[in-house]
């Protein structure tokens, strides 16, 4: 096991109560997780009591590395949660939702309440997993930044029809949606990857 912690009071209390553990002092938002998995010689198991301001930070950086990560199970605000794992037509279906279960298959293991905690927050809390050797089959053929471009642009205008809120995007790879996606809005569609949506995305390496 190797702890990564910023805190430099954390790094000495580890280093003199877990003398054998390899303690990494460095902010988790710069570690290379593919160089990490590499030198423990495959794929990794992560688990993070996160500070909630930069769960989201983090979590998008699992997905970038996520050939590298088995699973992540990450204590986070229950609000957070709910939306990754969201259903479509739901108020809280958005880019998290799609992102995490296009590389993963996200699960809630159960809240966690306030009174657990010290000093105590003001919002609930919840365990999550996200198991990254699930990921969506076509996945490998997406370019990953060219997907959060569609997926922001989308759902920055999530009320409008994707041929409008995509319009531009579209037109500069001379790209036309078939009837059945143009005429809906993103939260109407589940996360899935459908050749000819993502004929544009393939352009480059994929991440």
């Amino acid at each position: 096991m190797t702890a990564i912690e910023l805190d430099q009071r954390a790094v000495a209390f580890l280093g003199e109560k877990l003398p054998t553990l390899k303690v990494i002092h460095q902010d988790v938002l710069t570690v290379d997780w593919p160089s990490m998995a590499a030198e423990k010689g495959g794929s990794m198991n992560i688990i993070a009591n996160l500070p909630y301001y930069i769960v989201s930070q983090v979590l998008f950086s699992f997905a970038d590395s996520h050939r590298s990560i088995n699973k992540a199970v990450v204590t986070m605000q229950l609000e957070v949660a709910e939306r990754i794992v969201a259903k479509t037509r739901t108020k809280q279906y958005g880019i998290p939702s799609v992102v995490f279960q296009l590389y993963a298959k996200p699960s809630i293991n159960f809240k966690i309440p306030p009174s657990v905690f010290f000093p105590r927050p003001k919002v609930d809390s919840a365990l999550l997993t996200l198991d990254f050797t699930q990921p969506h089959p076509e996945l490998k053929r997406v370019n990953g930044n060219r997907l959060r471009t569609v997926l922001l642009t989308a759902f920055q205008q999530r009320r409008k029809m994707l041929r409008a809120s995509l319009k531009d995007l579209l037109k500069k790879d001379g790209v036309t949606l078939p009837v059945r996606w143009a005429e809906k809005r993103p939260e109407q569609l589940t996360p899935g990857v459908h050749p000819p949506v993502c004929g544009p995305l393939r352009r480059g390496k994929a991440r």
